[in-house]
């Protein structure tokens, strides 16, 4: 069964800022890499919602959130029936739990 992935807006500014930081840092190609790589990573939670990780987080992981490891970046996302909705995406040495307090 297949679920629906649905990038919420937050997410999208998040993936946004990324591209962005690739881009000044690298150039289009590297930004254009980073941002497929972490949909194509997105897009396997259609077939296999259960296959991302508890967060570090008791609090998130009590309200039903998990994430999914990109490499470098980490997404936060919940399941609502069959909908995974992406919270948000971020670099995966900062403390992106508290983009949630």
């Amino acid at each position: 069964m297949m679920h629906r992935v649905e990038i919420l807006p937050s997410a999208w500014e998040d993936l946004k800022k990324i591209e962005d930081y690739y881009l000044i840092q690298f150039d289009v190609d590297t930004a254009l890499k980073v941002s497929d790589h972490i949909l194509d990573c997105l897009g396997r939670l259609e077939n296999f919602p259960d296959s991302g990780a508890l967060t570090p987080d008791p609090w998130l992981n009590a309200l039903g959130y998990r994430m999914v490891i990109c490499k470098r970046h980490v997404a936060i996302y919940r399941q609502v029936g069959e909908v995974i909705y992406i919270y948000h995406i971020a670099d995966t040495r900062t403390e992106y739990t508290k983009l949630f307090y």
